[in-house]
Order: structure tokens, then C-alpha cells, then sequence
């Protein structure tokens, strides 16, 4: 059954405003006015503050284990969490709650090869935005971000350990990016040591074999280079 045409109006009274005709008339149109009415004011608003305050919200609900909907089990730690915000902030658990995987449907879920400080600290940045990147945690933070596949938070890493490279760590930072593939800490670690190679008079000729060994690899990829150590 066809409906009928909508009405619209001619009519103007004088005096009215848009808002007047709209009320008393039913449009064709309901977001166009007649010709000849003024538009009403608008305005449209976005809140720099609703994200930041929401997050706040949220996080205390987290603190006071209120609305959490799954328990996160690392080591003896267990952490109270909301299943949207770490989907929303890591691949790795968007994986987790939104697939088959066995995961999705329990309440306590272990999490293991992580260390439990690394992973309080990044459910902390999950809920606020912030994390500190220092000497005592980020060998331990890089691994437990490159597991939830937080980008963010690695590269953070990457760039903490860049700034600290001097000739006394920068053999031990090249190897730690070559653990974790962090490619471009990589790249400036092996630079450095190539720019720095006589500061490494005070190393083992073992290591200095290994290191030599590696970054003929890295500059020639070609050429077969055997990690053999002298007697």
C-alpha cells in the first residue's frame, strides 16, 4: 500500500522562524525547510575532554573490579580487566576474545612468557595512555609489547634504547634488537658499532668474533661468513 504525499507547506506566516514551520508543518523533506525560511543556528561540538574523562571512568572501574569481565592470570598476578579495552588497544587479545579460541569464553585467562610487572604496566597504558620507559623495565617491557603486538609501545622501547647506546652496551643492545627483531634499533646499533669499533678494546675476542661475524652478515649478506672462535 503506497503512503500518501507528504504535505508541504506554502503557507509562511509572517514572523515565523524555521523552527515554527517545521513544528506546524509536516515536510517533504523533514531536513529541508521551504524556501524563504531561515535555516535555524547550529552548531556542531567535539569534546577534547569526553575521551580522556572516559578513560578515567573506566580505569576506576577497572581499580574498584567493577563491569570486568575477565581475569587476566600471569604468574601469581591476577589482573582485573574490561575484554573491549585490551581488544581495543592490542591485536593479541582482539584475537583472543573475538575468535574460537578457548580463551573467548573464560573468565580467568593465563597469560605465559610474560613477566608480570611488564604486563601490569602495559594494562596500565591500556587505560591511561601512559607508560615509563626506564633502565629497570625495558628489557622486560619490549618482550611482554612485542607479544600483545602493541606497536606503540615497542617502538617507545626501541627509541629508549637508542638513546642509551654507548660503546660500553651497544654490543649488547644489537643483540637484544636481533632477538626481538626490531629492525631499525638494528640498523643504529650495528652503525654505532662500526662508527665506535676501537672503543671495544677492553672486550673478549669472542665476542668481538661474533660481533665481527654478524655485521659482515648484516653489510654482505652473500658472503658465508662461519661463527668458528678461535682456540
Amino acid at each position: 500500500m503506497e503512503g500518501k504525499p507528504m504535505r508541504r507547506c506554502t503557507n509562511i506566516r509572517p514572523g515565523e522562524t524555521g523552527m515554527d514551520v517545521t513544528s506546524r508543518c509536516t515536510l517533504g523533506d523533514p531536513n529541508k525547510l521551504p524556501e524563504g525560511v531561515p535555516q535555524p543556528a547550529r552548531m556542531p561540538y567535539i569534546s577534547d575532554k569526553h575521551p580522556r574523562q572516559t578513560l578515567e571512568v573506566i580505569n576506576l572501574l577497572r581499580k574498584h573490579r567493577e563491569l570486568c569481565d575477565v581475569v587476566l592470570v600471569v604468574g601469581a598476578k591476577k589482573i582485573y580487566a574490561h575484554r573491549v579495552i585490551l581488544s581495543a588497544c592490542s591485536p593479541y587479545f582482539r584475537a583472543m576474545f573475538t575468535g574460537e579460541l578457548a580463551e573467548s569464553r573464560q573468565t580467568e585467562v593465563v597469560i605465559r612468557d610474560i613477566d608480570e610487572r611488564a604486563m601490569e604496566l602495559l594494562i596500565d597504558f591500556a587505560y591511561t595512555s601512559q607508560i615509563t620507559v626506564e633502565e629497570g623495565n625495558v628489557q622486560t617491557l619490549l618482550p611482554a609489547a612485542c607479544l600483545l603486538q602493541l606497536a606503540e609501545i615497542q617502538e617507545a622501547c626501541c627509541e629508549f634504547l637508542k638513546r642509551q647506546l654507548d660503546p660500553s652496551n651497544c654490543l649488547g643492545i644489537r643483540a637484544f634488537a636481533d632477538t626481538h627483531s626490531c629492525r631499525e634499533l638494528l640498523r643504529i646499533a650495528d652503525k654505532f658499532t662500526q662508527h665506535n669499533f676501537q672503543e671495544f678494546q677492553l672486550s673478549s675476542v669472542s665476542q668481538l668474533c661474533l660481533t665481527l661475524c654478524d655485521l659482515m652478515n648484516h653489510s654482505m649478506p652473500g658472503l658465508p661468513v662461519h661463527h668458528q672462535l678461535p682456540e
